[in-house]
């Protein structure tokens, strides 16, 4: 999956587009501090909650200019900030109605943190490899909320009615190797690679 350009996505105003890259920026740039002293579940939480108060800054990105594909999974990723060693990698998912990821990892640490609409986070307890996903617990992320992951956590991704949620990774998910997911109807542990389009909206 290569990223591209799409001729569908506005950034008709200056002001905020100005205004969005300094907070990107500056949210990024708190991320790496927080990383540099190591990654566990507690520094994980602590981007999950600076992630947090970059999304009450909800005006910087209105859903119109993150327009959801219009193919048939109708998911679309926005890159918004990456390093160029591929770390640190901002995304924005917005979802048209209707999408699911099955339980899968990351390899890299990630959180999700809500803007509109809600996605519901299935956490599992096995690792990838260990047998049939069992739910641990669900999660609802929307605004206000969001949820965070260690890189060998299992989680699945379901949407109904459309979504847009900041997703944010410890390294740029097309420069990862492929992750682990489960398929069910095979009932075993396969890799996968990126499904949706991905967008370079970086200024």
């Amino acid at each position: 999956m290569e990223r591209s350009l799409n001729p569908t996505h506005r950034d008709d105003d200056p002001m905020i587009n100005v205004e969005r890259t300094e907070a990107v920026a500056d949210a990024m740039a708190d991320i790496r501090v927080i990383d540099a002293a190591g990654v566990d579940r507690d520094s994980v939480e602590s981007i999950r909650r600076r992630l947090l108060q970059l999304a009450q800054r909800k005006e910087l990105f209105p859903w119109s200019d993150f327009p959801p594909d219009d193919s048939k999974d109708g998911s679309t990723l926005y890159l918004l900030s990456q390093d160029q060693d591929h770390r640190f990698a901002l995304y924005m998912q917005s979802v048209a109605d209707t999408t699911q990821a099955p339980p899968h990892d990351h390899l890299t640490w990630a959180c999700i943190v809500g803007l509109e609409g809600q996605e519901t986070n299935r956490r599992y307890e096995q690792r990838a490899g260990q047998g049939p996903p069992k739910v641990a617990n669900e999660f609802v992320v929307e605004y206000g909320t969001g949820i965070a992951f260690l890189p060998d956590d299992v989680h699945s991704i379901h949407v109904q009615g459309g979504s847009l949620n900041f997703h944010c990774y410890g390294h740029d998910l097309l420069d990862l190797p492929p992750r682990n997911y489960w398929d069910e109807s095979d009932e075993e542990w396969r890799t996968m690679k990126i499904r949706y389009p991905i967008i370079d909206a970086r200024p």
